[in-house]
């Protein structure tokens, strides 16, 4: 009994431990005497890598290919007037030759309006939704600048890229040139649809059917089930967006991603356009976390070894990032080796890129520009001055002992 009782403890206070933080990778720097010397040999080929400058990035307006977006409400008493159109779900009001869901043919179904109606311009200002949280990740990367709004409006009116989408290559190259921006990320809007989802004959049925069971634990399966699908009953508003990024100093698209998500508004039959703008903008929100792991592989932070010390066979490295780059204590660096590549069929030289096995780890030794770091794993034999490190979106994991 006391030995469990004394192991339950050291389990308990290590657990405390790893939830409050405590521990960390304490560092003694002066402890390291030795200092090694040896640089990296960096292929001519490769130097563009060892840009020490964040990469600037400018989010361009995106183009609306879907038919939602501007059109014409008529407001009768306030209230907007119902359309029933044949390709699409009523209730979105919209002028017959106004861009709204599905430009068609449309009939009055609101018998009860007034004689009195007054129309309206209105802009679901779309391309705004995604504009904004895709310069929050951005921003959020730690490992790029983001293009002023003013400037872009500047430059937007200069080459008209304004509702013009993905640009062409040549007017990016002339963009970045202007306005020393690296990549643009744009795409476009390309569907939005409405659908109504009624599982209350199924759920009915099922509830009907298990009802008369003499067990209780079948009704009970019975009554969650018909819960359940009444909760997911209603009008389903799914959003499909395509982000792309591109690298101006080639005007090459070097990322295109797909995103689909949808958003339940409620049990609205015909909902009013306000509502369905609100249900576009938040499946809209939704899917664009998808997209923050591939993005950060082109705006993580890049840094090199700047010192390495040594005590007998314990090596730690000094890299030129820290606080400015948001580095925390327990932060990992992957380490990069670079080597020329010759393609035998074209005789052209690139520059390959190899994520070696050696992880660094962030000591409370950092300053605004430098952090003093560890091994965490892999060989630190190897290591050299100026070789390439980036961060990771990982922290060390401190682990619980076992007794």
């Amino acid at each position: 009994m006391y030995n469990y009782k004394f192991r339950s403890s050291l389990l308990s206070v290590a657990a405390i431990a790893v939830l409050c933080g405590c521990g960390g990778n304490k560092l003694d720097v002066l402890a390291y005497p030795d200092r090694i010397k040896t640089k990296v040999s960096i292929p001519d080929v490769c130097m563009p890598q060892y840009k020490s400058a964040m990469p600037t990035v400018a989010v361009i307006e995106f183009t609306n290919n879907s038919t939602f977006g501007k059109a014409q409400l008529n407001d009768t008493n306030s209230k907007f007037s119902s359309i029933k159109k044949s390709a699409a779900v009523a209730g979105v009001v919209a002028a017959p030759t106004a861009v709204g869901i599905g430009m068609v043919s449309a009939t009055k179904i609101d018998s009860d309006s007034k004689t009195s109606n007054v129309q309206r311009d209105v802009d679901a200002k779309l391309s705004s939704s995604i504009t904004g949280p895709l310069e929050s990740i951005v921003v959020n990367s730690g490992g790029a600048k983001l293009f002023t709004r003013s400037d872009m409006d500047k430059i937007d009116a200069e080459l008209k890229f304004q509702d013009s989408g993905l640009v062409d290559p040549d007017s990016a190259v002339k963009f970045g040139k202007t306005s020393g921006v690296r990549y643009i990320i744009t795409g476009s809007i390309d569907n939005v649809e409405q659908t109504y989802r009624d599982n209350s004959k199924a759920a009915n049925s099922v509830n009907r059917m298990t009802s008369r069971s003499d067990n209780s634990a079948t009704k009970l399966v019975g009554a969650l089930l018909s819960l359940g699908a009444s909760i997911t009953d209603g009008m389903l508003i799914e959003t499909k967006i395509t982000v792309k990024l591109l690298d101006v100093e080639t005007g090459k698209i070097v990322f295109s991603k797909q995103l689909q998500d949808d958003v339940n508004i409620g049990k609205i039959r015909q909902p009013n356009y306000d509502q369905v703008v609100g249900g576009v903008k938040s499946a809209i929100l939704s899917s664009l976390p998808a997209l923050e792991e591939e993005l950060s592989s082109y705006f993580a932070v890049k840094g090199y070894i700047t010192k390495l010390k040594a005590k007998e066979q314990n090596i730690i490295a000094q890299v030129n990032v820290g606080k400015e780059y948001k580095v925390v204590e327990d932060q990992l660096f992957n380490v990069y080796e670079f080597e020329e590549s010759e393609d035998p069929m074209t005789g052209i030289i690139t520059c390959d890129v190899i994520e070696t096995t050696t992880k660094l780890r962030a000591s409370q030794q950092i300053t605004p520009k430098t952090t003093w770091t560890t091994i965490e794993e892999g060989r630190s034999s190897f290591l050299k001055l100026g070789q390439l490190v980036q961060k990771t979106h990982e922290k060390a994991g401190l682990g619980i002992p076992k007794f």
